[in-house]
């Protein structure tokens, strides 16, 4: 039977960096329920056996035992110990007696590009307790704050100095989703028929935004290094674009990374021709890949558009614009001409989540899972004699020419398995692509559990085989 002892004393003196002892053991231990490494109803161990097992006091596991009780995540029996209570029990046993009634079919998305859940509800939870106590604050985010309330905005730029980007508050505004501040950067930067550049395969919902602001969308060719800059400058002579749209830091979907050459060259264009860069950085990086934000080196030139969805919950809608000085008045106005003012609720839960310490933990467990995700993948797919661009959440998977894309995607489909092809990230309008579209965007993270991802691995390869010897038979 699984028991918390299967974690080792290693992972517990880790956790002990970071928070007390007492709270180590509730994070480990909550984690090993949301993973389903600790299944529902399943008795955790004794409190003397825990606590010689990991060298701490009773008394210790004691206060750990009564906290996860408390969260609502064990029930202690007076006599009997204390057992698990799985917050996902009752779902799961709902989706087994679909499965046993044969209502249900086991899907595998590799198509949604969402981090997994590793305790980022547990945050939220506590934070939405936290709140619950304090009247101040709720009080606080039941007014009107047009402009953001002003202890949120100190806690995310002290929160970006951690990362060495360096800004004033009064640079940052709050947008409900990422979404939201490229819609704004174009409202405010554009007119109708005016041209924008962008990426040959982008963000659709940039699209999006493209087609309700009515203006003209240029796909700039993509070269392994970045931009195809000889491309840029044409368009920039020929068609005097207002902006250029670019995801740097890890380009989407490709996941190619901009070369800093290209980089400093394209804010001198921006300079040179008098347009401006959006640039979007919500897209997960892991630590070691992460570099900071082009709008570090042109304040003046770049809008840094960024949300918390990848790192944490999409569903908060919790997203910033850092907007170059001139232009942040007319960025506040054209927001609250949408929505008046973004919900500083969310922000409220937001400002708790990144000051506690649970956060840096839950970011590192995110970091190792999709380090051994992005391997895992890419083993499987070299065994088979492919190749992959590894990102954060995402990889790029480019298919041989004797396998047309939409034809695997279909036997794909029809084998449950959920994937994006290349053309979904690219505009209607265009007319040439330099990088190819037989290729495949892969999304790693829409499993919650390890176990879940393997087989979910395991579908793809078998339906990669099973499709390749078809091939080979036609031919």
């Amino acid at each position: 039977m699984n028991t918390i002892l299967n974690i080792s004393k290693i992972e517990f003196d880790e956790a002990c960096l970071a928070q007390p002892k007492y709270k180590a053991l509730v994070w480990l231990i909550e984690q090993a329920i949301l993973a389903e490494e600790l299944p529902d109803k399943q008795k955790l161990p004794a409190q003397r056996l825990l606590s010689d097992h990991l060298g701490i006091t009773h008394g210790t596991v004691t206060r750990a035992y009564e906290l996860l009780e408390k969260k609502g995540l064990v029930t202690a029996k007076l006599g009997a110990g204390t057992y698990v209570n799985s917050p996902g029990s009752a779902r799961n046993h709902s989706e087994k007696n679909d499965q046993l009634n044969g209502s249900k079919v086991k899907e595998y998305d590799f198509a949604s590009s969402m981090q997994p859940m590793l305790g980022q509800q547990v945050l939220v939870k506590n934070a939405l307790s936290e709140l619950a106590q304090d009247v101040s604050a709720v009080t606080q985010v039941m007014t009107y704050s047009p402009q953001g309330v002003a202890k949120h905005k100190q806690v995310f730029t002290d929160w970006l100095a951690r990362k060495n980007i360096t800004i004033q508050t009064h640079d940052l505004v709050f947008t409900q989703g990422a979404q939201q501040g490229i819609y704004t950067c174009l409202q405010i930067l554009t007119k109708e028929s005016d041209y924008v550049l962008h990426e040959e395969l982008a963000y659709p919902g940039f699209f999006r935004a493209v087609d309700a602001s009515r203006v003209k969308p240029l796909g700039v060719p993509i070269t392994p290094h970045g931009l195809d800059l000889k491309v840029l400058e044409e368009y920039c002579q020929q068609y005097k674009p207002k902006l250029l749209y670019i995801t740097s830091n890890m380009q989407n979907p490709t996941n190619i990374q901009y070369t800093q050459d290209q980089l400093g060259r394209i804010v001198e264009l921006s300079r040179q021709y008098d347009f401006y860069i959006i640039e979007d950085d919500v897209n997960y990086c892991l630590s070691e890949s992460w570099r900071l934000p082009l709008q570090q080196k042109a304040p003046d030139r770049v809008f840094y558009v960024s949300s918390l969805s990848k790192y944490v919950a999409g569903g908060l809608r919790v997203a910033y614009t850092i907007v170059p000085k001139d232009w942040q008045q007319a960025f506040n106005a054209n927001v609250h001409s949408q929505c008046w003012m973004v919900s500083t609720l969310n922000f409220e839960l937001a400002a708790r989540f990144l000051t506690n310490e649970g956060f840096i933990h839950n970011q590192s467990l995110l970091e190792s899972e999709m380090r051994y995700r992005q391997n895992a993948f890419k083993v499987m797919v070299e065994k088979q004699g492919l190749s992959v661009r590894c990102g954060g959440l995402n990889v790029w998977l480019s298919l041989p020419d004797n396998i047309n894309v939409n034809q695997f995607n279909a036997f794909l489909l029809s084998k449950n398995v959920k994937v994006r092809t290349a053309d979904l990230f690219r505009h209607p309008s265009s007319s040439t692509v330099s990088i190819g579209l037989n290729a495949l965007r892969i999304s790693l993270g829409g499993f919650n559990t390890r176990n879940e991802f393997e087989e979910g691995i395991r579908a793809f390869e078998k339906a990669f085989i099973e499709f390749s010897q078809q091939q080979d038979i036609v031919i």
